[in-house]
């Protein structure tokens, strides 16, 4: 093997890697923030949580990243352990996706053209989520180019007797094993490795039983960024990461011994995907065999551990045992009980579930003022997982008070539930615009490092702390039952500073000063969200004011 064969080989492993970590970061990119809401919201039921595990992966292409993001939720009590079983199971099948891709070979006699496509759309297209799109058709043509680069400068080791005799010894199953364990904890990513293999084969420098020992340590190596990334989380989002390695070893020494039994003068393991690729698949290309004994990892490992989950439950919690046990998240004071014992009970318990939401949206806000002078993205993710708390009491919420409203109401009270479904919508909407837009222009300023102009800054701040206090007197007037802070809340919103403000962001502009020119759009963004913000405070504001009238009061 060359020293020219040796530079295409490592430069190959780096474009396929490259584009397999692109085209996953662009692909989560198009499903955008929405990863999170899927997760939590089709995750009820163990059918629907292996069916969302499996989805959220095959688009993510890392069973790893989605096990991090349910320890994440598990972690904030935004879904329970029990919920998080099905979600890792559906993951470890998911990450079979891309090794069953890869193992077209045809493709990557296209690679080069479909980096060419995914090139021309990237420079024609302009919005932002078009240039994903063009980035992951790009990033899909750069891991398949990789793909083809390995696989020719391999050619030369099928006759390299240090390498013949290297592979022989990982035929020995332990040692292959072993091999893919260290090397996929390094890459942390089991589908890389089996690409690998899979590059290997159509080389013709690795055999099927050897890339077998080879993935089965990768399916188990895969899980070190599970735990690495519930580091820092509570020991519940732990036992949700450690029960993936649990489930993996489980599925290891199954394959395991599947591989040590003797059948047809070879390994059983072997002998089933040979048989069921030529049988069922009609091929016997060493490529797709490689993929579907990946697939059949998780598959069999599956049939083991789905009927017997509760058993390997309690196993489990022996070895590491429940400590905090948190609740799900929800609704502390209102219930469906509620409304039979009383009908004023229970607009005084809706009015303390939404200060709750009002005490969450005012988080985000702090949290927003600080994502605007930090350059730390924990703060944006900090700020999603507030607003998904804002929106399941939001469901909750409006779900009791639509079902309070069916009731016999007084005039007083059917005001008042009107208007607690007006002030919910308008809370639960201002978590969204925080969320969906502020934040993403913050991710947008710590991406492109963009710096505001000393005076932009300053009147953006001076916005920020007017949203702030007028929030902080709409939640005492909201607590105290006071028309006449409601009052003063709605005439500070006639004040129109924010106009005031766009004007001068646009005299810089005319003066043609650097930082306003590269932050324009970001700036004037911010300064209509924190507008529209201020709206929807004032129009609550003029809600709790027709709510404390004195007619009301004596009525």
């Amino acid at each position: 093997m060359s020293i020219w064969n040796l530079f295409s080989l490592v430069g190959g492993l780096a474009i396929f890697l490259f584009g397999m970590m692109e085209m996953n970061k662009h692909l989560t990119s198009i499903a955008g923030s929405k990863m999170k809401g899927i997760m939590q919201t089709l995750t009820k039921g163990p059918v629907r949580g292996y069916i969302t595990g499996l989805g959220i992966t095959i688009v993510n292409q890392s069973s790893s990243a989605t096990t991090v993001l349910e320890a994440a939720l598990v972690g904030a009590g935004l879904m329970t352990f029990q919920q998080s079983l099905a979600v890792t199971l559906g993951a470890e099948l998911g990450s079979t996706f891309l090794p069953q891709l890869v193992a077209f070979p045809s493709i990557t006699k296209f690679s080069t053209f479909i980096v060419f496509v995914g090139f021309i759309l990237l420079i024609t297209f302009k919005t932002k989520k078009k240039r994903h799109i063009a980035m992951t058709i790009f990033t899909f043509g750069l891991l398949f180019l990789g793909m083809d680069m390995m696989s020719v400068s391999l050619k030369p080791l099928r006759t390299f007797e240090p390498f013949i005799h290297l592979m022989k010894n990982v035929e020995t199953p332990v040692f292959g094993i072993f091999l893919g364990l260290i090397f996929t904890m390094i890459i942390q990513s089991s589908g890389a490795t089996t690409g690998i293999t899979i590059a290997m084969a159509i080389s013709g420098t690795i055999s099927l039983e050897q890339a077998i020992p080879i993935n089965l340590g990768a399916a188990v190596g895969t899980c070190i960024t599970a735990v690495l990334g519930s580091i820092t989380l509570n020991w519940e989002a732990k036992r949700s990461a450690y029960i993936h390695i649990m489930f993996q070893l489980i599925g290891a020494v199954w394959v395991f011994i599947l591989l040590m039994i003797p059948f047809h003068g070879e390994r059983l393991y072997i002998w089933g995907i040979k048989w069921f690729t030529l049988h069922v698949l009609g091929t016997e290309n060493l490529a797709r065999q490689i993929a579907m004994g990946f697939t059949f990892m998780p598959v069999i490992n599956h049939l083991i551990l789905i009927p017997n989950m509760k058993f390997i439950v309690r196993l489990f919690n022996k070895l590491f045992p429940e400590r905090e046990a948190p609740k799900p998240f929800g609704a502390k004071y209102v219930n469906k009980k509620l409304i039979s014992k009383s009908i004023d009970l229970s607009l005084i318990m809706t009015k303390k579930e939404i200060l709750r939401v009002a005490g969450y949206v005012h988080e985000m806000i702090l949290e927003m003022k600080g994502a605007f002078r930090s350059k730390d993205p924990s703060v944006l993710e900090k700020v999603s997982e507030l607003d998904s708390k804002v929106d399941i009491l939001h469901k909750i919420i409006i779900t009791f008070l639509a079902r309070l409203s069916q009731e016999e109401l007084s005039v007083k009270e059917s005001n008042l539930c009107m208007n607690y479904m007006y002030i919910q919508n308008e809370l639960e909407s201002i978590g969204d615009v925080i969320d969906k837009n502020i934040i993403s222009l913050a991710a947008k300023k710590m991406e492109k490092n963009l710096i505001f102009s000393e005076e932009g800054f300053h009147e953006l701040e001076h916005l920020i702390y007017k949203v702030n206090r007028n929030f902080v007197n709409l939640t005492e007037a909201l607590t105290n039952d006071d028309a006449l802070q409601a009052k003063l809340v709605v005439d500070s919103y006639k004040d129109k500073e924010e106009e005031k403000y766009k004007d001068l962001h646009i005299e810089r502009l005319y003066k043609g000063l650097a930082e306003s020119i590269a932050t324009s759009s970001v700036h004037l963004d911010l300064i209509s969200y924190f507008s529209r913000i201020n709206g929807q405070i004032a129009y609550i504001a003029n809600r709790l004011c027709q709510i404390y009238t004195p007619s009301d009061e004596t009525e």
